[in-house]
């Protein structure tokens, strides 16, 4: 039987380990069956990482895209919103190569193989156009998809590669939502949501904020 997590924190920040345990509570009480996780913007692996050790048992794949080169060169956009985040400039957030996060992953997760973990390196608008979608048909649902790439047009890409794959009952976590002093008229938060605003096929509803910059919600197909 799983184990019940109560909330941690009392009038404080959720943080993203205890919304995690909630997750796996969630998922359990809901009757959701094993499945994937997809992450974009992996780094050096950490957050996979810390997903994997408290979801174990219950992933069947994950997935993490990275250009492991930093952030991408910047879009008219995310030039315009340049002064808000002066950190998210290109080339930064370099991580280690690819051989490395992955070697650095698998010796943090015990239990988790090479075969279970796909690192699809590249910029998202060359990677994820031509990723084959097909190869999630037999992994069951996408649990959780944690967007950490900061720059509007890097969230874009993701969200629109995100409409077709997620279901009722995925978790949409947010790293940077609250960055560029909140304001909605730039980087992830934007690019949220014009995403729910234009999609035919995807809504959200708000679960809570965690770790202060970042937002959950749960997602539905309407």
């Amino acid at each position: 039987m799983e184990p019940r997590f109560h909330s941690t924190v009392s009038g404080g920040l959720t943080s993203r380990v205890s919304l995690l345990q909630f997750i796996r509570a969630f998922m359990y009480s809901s009757n959701i069956p094993d499945g994937y996780i997809m992450e974009f913007g992996v780094l050096n692996g950490g957050s996979l990482i810390e997903t994997y050790n408290i979801l174990r048992g219950r992933l069947t794949h994950m997935y993490g895209f990275d250009s492991f080169e930093g952030l991408p060169e910047l879009s008219e956009q995310d030039q315009l919103s340049l002064d808000l985040m002066p950190i998210f400039h290109q080339g930064n957030f370099k991580s280690g190569s690819v051989d490395f996060v992955e070697k650095n992953i698998l010796a943090s997760t015990g239990g988790l193989t090479s075969e279970s973990l796909s690192l699809v390196e590249g910029f998202y608008n060359k990677t994820l156009p031509v990723f084959d979608k097909t190869q999630l048909n037999d992994k069951g649902p996408c649990l959780l998809a944690h967007v950490d790439c900061d720059l509007y047009s890097s969230s874009c890409d993701v969200f629109q590669f995100l409409d077709s794959i997620v279901e009722t009952g995925t978790w949409l976590l947010l790293d940077d939502y609250w960055c560029y002093k909140g304001s909605p008229k730039h980087g992830q938060r934007k690019a949220f949501d014009e995403w729910i605003a234009d999609s035919s096929r995807v809504g959200a509803t708000e679960y809570c904020s965690y770790n202060g910059f970042s937002k959950a919600y749960l997602l539905h197909l309407k």
